[in-house]
């Protein structure tokens, strides 16, 4: 089995298991950020916030000023490529609460799907399915290079499947279990799977039992 088949086996098991539940908040942010009402921001950051584990990442609430400032400001053109090193390279001098600074290439990678659902979400679940890393070493530019490029890689990976009669289908029973993906581009219908595939361990080998991790 090559490796393309691989992903759309564990990307078709994630479909069965994705419930309407797991996805009603992003839809929920989805409709407050495109209505753009001023006494709704407080219920967005908290909403994503929370949805998106932004409280549980260790940055300051000055971190979190200025992250929802970007993207509630943020506008993207069709024709340019998002700003993802100009946003890095804007929150990364904000210290995190143990007094360090880190890239913060997942959120961005958020910051700009809300805006833009053709573009891919990064985090753990996607990089450990994919198999590619934010660069820990070398000057952040370097880094910050080495994460879009990765970006790019992953919305090809998601270009493809959808290419394939296989996940096409994937897709329609989907779409007929929850008519909501009905609105949705598929670079975000393949977050959502990939999400599941990682929260769910489809395909992990399964975790030890206690008795196992004694010997």
């Amino acid at each position: 089995m090559n490796l393309l088949q691989l992903q759309l086996d564990l990307v078709s098991q994630a479909a069965q298991r994705l419930a309407e539940s797991d996805i009603e908040p992003y839809f929920a942010l989805r409709e407050m950020l495109a209505r753009n009402e001023k006494r709704e921001c407080r219920l967005f950051r908290e909403q994503f916030a929370k949805y998106y584990g932004l409280n549980a990442a260790g940055v300051t609430d000055t971190f979190k000023t200025r992250y929802f400032e970007l993207l509630f400001d943020l506008k993207l053109h069709p024709d340019i490529p998002p700003p993802y090193e100009q946003l890095l390279l804007e929150l990364h001098p904000i210290k995190r609460r143990k007094g360090d600074n880190v890239l913060a290439a997942s959120f961005v990678s958020k910051l700009v799907a809300m805006h833009d659902e053709s573009r891919p979400l990064f985090d753990r679940h996607v990089s450990h399915f994919f198999g590619l890393y934010v660069p820990s070493a070398g000057p952040l530019e370097f880094r910050i290079a080495g994460f879009v490029s990765n970006l790019d890689t992953i919305r090809g990976y998601y270009l493809a499947w959808s290419k394939e009669p296989e996940f096409r289908s994937v897709i329609a029973a989907l779409k007929n279990k929850i008519p909501s993906l009905e609105s949705c581009r598929d670079v975000r219908i393949c977050d959502f799977l990939v999400w599941t595939v990682g929260r769910q361990r489809i395909g992990a080998p399964p975790k030890p039992t206690k008795r196992a991790r004694l010997k």
